[in-house]
């Protein structure tokens, strides 16, 4: 079977749909004083998206893996994405949610010292992935219709699950007031700063300072970090599915 391009698979509606569902179900979880947590929402896209490799014809393929030693760099789901065949990029995203006062209140968290944007960075540099905060996102009395650079217009549920720059994350979650840290609101990131995550399927697969894996290294989650530029000529990419 032909592959098909990019623009005529599946993979922009699966993020639009995971977008959609978990803007509704924060909106609906606010609506009742009750916060929902990043742990569940994380684990439900990722079955999701693997979901989406077994049920839909395997043209351009996308895996998602818990981060891996993300104590280390940071991340809560590693995303692969097929730009070409066998070839994938690699993001990196470390997931925060909207509470019920509006805000990500857990933007400033420390491990061993070290702030999760400072991770990222590191994972970064090893890898050379592209890491990105998502942020998980529900606001009822949102209702913009925005443009973005790849698709046209789109609607509020697509703020559901957005992208954000470490950079823009570390500078906000500076912000003083009184001597005091204060926790950015929905309104700090969207939409100046933040980017809905289903523009991964339009634009962002063709970021050209990327490096690509080869997919035996995705199946392995990249402990080694093997580069494709790095691999032999004959090392070819095995061709078989996560089960």
């Amino acid at each position: 079977m032909a592959r098909k391009r990019i623009s005529e698979t599946e993979r922009c509606r699966l993020f639009e749909k995971i977008s959609k569902s978990i803007w509704s179900r924060l909106v609906r979880a606010h609506r009742v004083n009750t916060d929902l947590k990043e742990v569940g929402l994380t684990a439900d896209i990722i079955v999701d998206i693997l979901n989406f490799n077994i049920d839909e014809v395997a043209n351009f393929e996308i895996y998602a893996k818990p981060g891996w030693n993300e104590d280390i760099y940071g991340s809560d789901i590693d995303l692969f994405i097929e730009t070409a065949p066998n070839h994938y990029r690699w993001f990196a995203l470390q997931a925060k949610v909207l509470k019920k006062n509006n805000r990500y209140t857990s933007l400033r968290q420390v491990s061993h010292g070290t702030m999760q944007w400072e991770k990222l960075a590191l994972l970064e540099a090893i890898s050379r992935c592209k890491s990105y905060y998502l942020l998980y996102n529900g606001h009822n009395s949102f209702k913009e219709v925005l443009p973005d650079d790849c698709k046209g217009a789109f609607v509020n549920e697509q703020y559901g699950c957005t992208f954000v720059e470490p950079r823009d994350i570390e500078r906000l979650a500076n912000v003083t007031a009184g001597g005091t840290f204060v926790s950015p609101t929905f309104e700090d990131f969207h939409p100046q700063h933040a980017i809905p995550w289903r523009m991964l399927t339009y634009c962002l697969h063709a970021t050209s300072n990327m490096i690509l894996y080869p997919k035996n290294e995705v199946l392995k989650s990249n402990l080694a970090f093997v580069l494709f530029e790095e691999l032999p000529p004959d090392d070819e990419p095995q061709i078989y599915r996560v089960n």
